[in-house]
């Protein structure tokens, strides 16, 4: 019924499948050759053909087709040999390749506000006191302002490296992100004045277009000019991040980036356009068939519109897909949706088959498969049945209020529905988060969307002759982008707006699109009733797992990755959670969102039972400032000195009990573990890293020792108590001011755990410091390299697992 439905299965299926597996080149074409030949055979012979010998090929094909972006073999001038030659050693500033690249700018650059942003086509490259010619793409990121457009022939001077994760359980694969962008370096220049343009580039015709419509909005008195630009022309730079938090609070972030949405808004509005038009003329409503005249004129608008959005990825899919959709209108195969959805993924996947791992890929064709999938079922659930005209005639104002409800609002209702519900297991996944507020709040924008993208369109049409006629267009658009704000931070100010979720699992995604499936087909079967409640079932049955494993006979130990930081998670046996400190970065990347969350939440946990800081430094604090506000916490642990700021205003807002810490707290029993606070004692006139909060955790045999920052004069104050320990977090990150002799002497540890940033400017852990571990006949596990480090126990021995190098040590 649908053909291309289980081909483009079999597309992605196999391109998972050489994503898991890793598969190799000569393997798979191999067996796409095995696969194709009984296709040819019947095409030869000219036999019927079964369209279920077409599955494997396609298979197969998928798998091929991904190799070369998930195991890429680069020529031997590609910029990342010069980087892997160039950098030396596992740690400090050496791993980075310092040198000077000369290339030409892909896109215009993005300014932040604080650093600036551009992709870079890399020609040549300083190596070793010689030039040498080179390829490959540099994600580029400039200290301050570097306004160089596209096609401009610049030079730089600064550190080359390549691209890698923090290394923890359900973090964002940053790395593969940018391997499927085919970027594999990643350069970072100081300031401004060491990147230059050598020769200006023209940036083409879609530049110039780009850059001319850029600025018109800026030159308009437009009061919304950074959401103009990101609706026309692509650029989000500008938008202010409170105002970007409210889109993603009310589940309407994707109208801010250009999707299938706004290029289906033009597609439809220059049909209805072109087809009013056509109609008004009899002569050529007798010649030709206007509504594919109307079809076929709506294709130029629709490529206009991407041409000026630069044709980003997402763009060219979008256009590709509206695309398909009025081909098969135009060719009069347009009422097998599912078919017609099919081609245009698979057209997509064919030239970027690495679109499967693509989350624009996945919402833009999730949202439209469930659309054309959900609506019609929804529809008919929702029929009761009743038929106009029995009974008394009904006043015209009704009447035509139900005409409203029934033709326009409960279509967009439904729509907006079905949408919704399929994404919601994708966003969830992603981004942890589910807009509560996501169906109203898109009712109201995403009509007001419509209204928008074809006015900014007709603007940057006309301007290129009348000014005066674009600025008119420009001001109508920023009229109705104001309601369009206005409403959505309406919802976003409800309470509730929207709930930061735990990531689902791959069995309650399933569970979740099985409950949607048989939801909606119930009236077509009433065992799908039956059906959809022990789904039910299930889940509960889910979540009480997760509930019940949280108490277990072992106190389980994380200690994050969380860069040149600390950050340490205990899990007791009694189910009780306690994490201390938070990390922190430069450069406004928020690690508590990005990495400390999102960890967490794929551990299933909400609730942080005491949250503690060993001292008031942005490395040790900074990232508790988003656990505090999102998540659940019982008390606030620190030492009492220094300033928490905006940590303690979110700490006193929420009411979240605030103790000080310090060697009159003595011991504690939390979840079934003892917890001794062993430093300060309020007494030392040490600096900030002496004073941290030492805190010992013991369970049966078994201690864990949590240092922060202390350093050898902090050392000196506690070596004069029982300071033993199976397991040490290293003093200070390592650092050769720390871990004294003595110390260590005391400690005797059995195990280091080393929290520091890969590639860190201070070049932590220090060799003298890591010879003293091992000279203490101490195993040393470092976040840098091993990633995320979790030690367990069961009171007598110990369990090490190192998330990036693999298994148990």
């Amino acid at each position: 019924m649908h053909p291309l439905v289980p081909l483009l299965a079999a597309f992605i299926s196999g391109a998972v499948f050489s994503g898991l597996t890793g598969i190799g080149r000569g393997a798979v074409l191999f067996l796409t050759i095995c696969t194709l030949l009984p296709v040819v055979v019947f095409s030869i012979k000219k036999r019927p053909f079964n369209r279920a010998l077409a599955v494997p090929p396609f298979f197969f094909i998928g798998a091929l087709f991904v190799i070369p972006y998930l195991r890429p073999e680069f020529p031997a001038d590609h910029i990342v040999n010069f980087v892997r030659g160039g950098a030396a050693g596992d740690q400090g500033s050496e791993a980075r390749l310092q040198t000077t690249v000369e290339g030409t700018v892909t896109k215009e650059a993005e300014f932040t506000g604080e650093r600036t942003r551009l992709g870079v086509e890399a020609r040549r490259i300083l190596f070793e006191g010689v030039w040498r010619e080179t390829t490959g793409t540099v994600l580029l990121t400039v200290n301050g302002g570097a306004p160089f457009g596209a096609g401009d022939y610049i030079r730089f001077t600064g550190s080359l490296k390549e691209p890698y994760n923090y290394g923890n359980p359900g973090e964002f694969d940053y790395r593969m992100y940018l391997q499927l962008k085919s970027v594999f370096v990643t350069g970072f220049v100081k300031k401004p004045g060491l990147a230059e343009r050598l020769e200006a580039g023209n940036g083409g015709l879609i530049g110039r277009e780009r850059q001319r419509i850029r600025e018109l909005v800026d030159s308009s008195g437009a009061r919304n000019k950074a959401f103009l630009k990101a609706l026309i022309i692509s650029d989000t730079a500008g938008i202010d991040p409170s105002e970007r938090e409210a889109f993603n609070s009310t589940g309407v972030a994707h109208i801010l980036s250009i999707s299938g949405l706004h290029v289906g808004v033009v597609a439809l509005f220059a049909y209805s356009a072109a087809l009013f038009l056509l109609k008004r003329s009899e002569r050529l409503m007798l010649a030709v068939d206007v509504k594919k005249a109307a079809l076929a004129f709506s294709l130029i608008p629709v490529f206009f519109y991407g041409m000026i959005a630069g044709f980003p990825v997402s763009t060219v899919r979008s256009v590709i897909m509206v695309g398909a959709f009025i081909a098969a209108l135009f060719l009069n195969r347009g009422r097998d949706f599912l078919n017609t959805l099919a081609l245009a993924a698979l057209i997509i996947l064919l030239v970027s088959p690495h679109s499967v791992w693509d989350l624009s890929f996945q919402l833009s064709f999730a949202a439209v498969f469930f659309i054309i999938y959900m609506t019609p079922r929804l529809d008919r659930l929702l029929d009761t049945g009743k038929k106009e005209g029995g009974g008394l005639r009904k006043s015209g104002l009704r009447a035509c209020i139900e005409r409203v409800l029934t033709r326009r609002v409960k279509p967009a209702f439904l729509v907006t529905l079905a949408a919704g519900a399929g994404t919601a297991p994708i966003l969830a996944y992603n981004f942890h988060r589910v807009s509560l507020v996501g169906l109203g709040a898109n009712l109201a924008a995403v009509p007001l969307t419509g209204a928008v993208v074809p006015l900014l369109l007709i603007s940057s049409a006309v301007s290129a002759f009348s000014p005066g006629l674009a600025s008119v267009f420009l001001i109508l658009a920023d009229l109705a982008f104001t309601l369009l704000l206005i409403s959505v931070k309406a919802f976003a100010s409800l309470p509730y707006a929207s709930a930061w979720v735990t990531t689902p699992t791959a069995l309650e995604m399933v569970l979740y699109y099985a409950l949607l499936f048989f939801a909606v087909n119930f009236k077509k079967d009433r065992r799908m009733k039956y059906a959809a409640l022990f789904v039910i079932a299930l889940l509960a049955a889910d979540r009480g797992y997760y509930a019940y494993s949280k108490k277990s006979p072992e106190l389980r130990v994380t200690f994050i990755s969380v860069g040149q930081g600390d950050s340490e998670l205990i899990e007791t046996p009694e189910g009780a959670t306690m994490l201390i400190d938070g990390g922190g970065v430069w450069g406004g990347f928020d690690i508590g969102e990005k990495v400390l969350a999102p960890f967490l939440w794929s551990r299933k946990i909400k609730e942080i039972d005491y949250l503690v800081l060993s001292h008031a430094q942005r490395d040790h604090m900074d990232g508790l400032k988003f656990i505090a506000g999102n998540f659940s916490v019982g008390e606030f642990w620190w030492n009492g000195y220094g300033d928490l700021g905006e940590l303690g205003r979110i700490l006193r807002k929420k009411g979240i009990p605030m103790r000080t810490v310090d060697g009159a707290f003595a011991t504690r029993v939390v979840g079934g573990v003892t917890v001794e606070t062993l430093h300060p004692s309020g007494r030392e006139p040490f600096d900030s890293n002496n004073m941290c909060l030492v805190l010992r955790i013991g369970y049966g045999k078994t201690r864990f020792l949590f240092t922060g920052d202390i350093g050898e004069d902090a050392e000196g104050e506690l070596v004069k108590k029982d300071i033993r320990a199976e397991v040490l977090k290293a003093p200070h990150h390592g650092s050769r001011y720390s871990s004294s002799e003595g110390f260590l002497k005391a400690v005797s540890p059995s195990v280091v755990v080393v929290s520091a940033g890969r590639y860190n400017v201070f070049r932590f852990p220090h060799a003298q410091t890591l010879e003293r571990y091992r000279a203490a006949g101490a195993k040393v596990l470092r976040t840098d390299t091993d990633g995320a480090v979790t030690v367990r126990t069961d009171g007598e021995r110990l369990v090490e697992e190192a998330y990036l190098t693999g298994g148990r040590r």
